[in-house]
């Protein structure tokens, strides 16, 4: 009877890391699936553009492969992941908001209203849109540290404790962080919905 191996999508995260540190490959590929729509979704909560979070995104799983020998098991792999996003994000931040200013400037914004889906009515399309750009422009209002923790611990549910290690700040801060973000959402968000 040979010697089964476990099939790589049953391997907690620290196992597919330590075997990511041999150079495996598919393990690489399962946690790639496994963990990138959550940093996918993390960077464009961060930069608000779809195709830079995208080219964040596999900076980031590019890194953790460069890395992937220097990996130890202290703390959850998805702390890991966000640690080395987080590092990526402040490295190409000057860029990103350089891109997007000229962006802005070169380019007129278009609402997402479609006059050919006759089942769209007009009021509730412009409501939508209306509610979508005031959710993105309050949490874009955000202090990059409020967000930060915002969308670590209330969008991708990470423990106080392991968004404080990808900060690198202590639980209090992180915490501090995260209700002053929720505060000042509500200020900005204040009176847009009515409940």
């Amino acid at each position: 009877m040979g010697n089964r191996r476990q099939p790589q999508h049953d391997i907690p995260d620290a196992a597919l890391m330590l075997r990511v540190g041999r150079g495996d490959g598919d393990a690489f590929a399962v946690l790639y699936h496994r963990h990138y729509r959550k940093l996918l979704d993390f960077f464009y909560a961060m930069s608000g553009s779809a195709s830079t979070a995208e080219d964040l995104c596999q900076e980031c799983f590019l890194r953790v492969w460069r890395l992937r020998e220097r990996y130890a098991p202290t703390g959850s792999v998805v702390g890991y992941l966000f640690t080395i996003g987080r590092y990526v994000w402040y490295e190409q931040r000057p860029k990103i908001y350089r891109d997007q200013r000229v962006k802005s400037l070169s380019e007129a914004q278009v609402n997402g209203f479609d006059a050919t889906d006759s089942r769209a009515l007009p009021d509730a399309l412009a409501s939508r849109v209306e509610i979508e750009e005031a959710i993105l422009k309050a949490v874009a209002g955000l202090t990059e540290d409020q967000r930060m923790a915002f969308l670590l611990r209330t969008i991708q549910g990470l423990p106080l404790e392991e968004i404080a290690r990808v900060m690198a700040c202590p639980v209090n801060t992180v915490r501090s962080r995260k209700l002053s973000a929720m505060k000042r959402l509500r200020e900005a968000l204040r009176g847009l919905l009515v409940l």
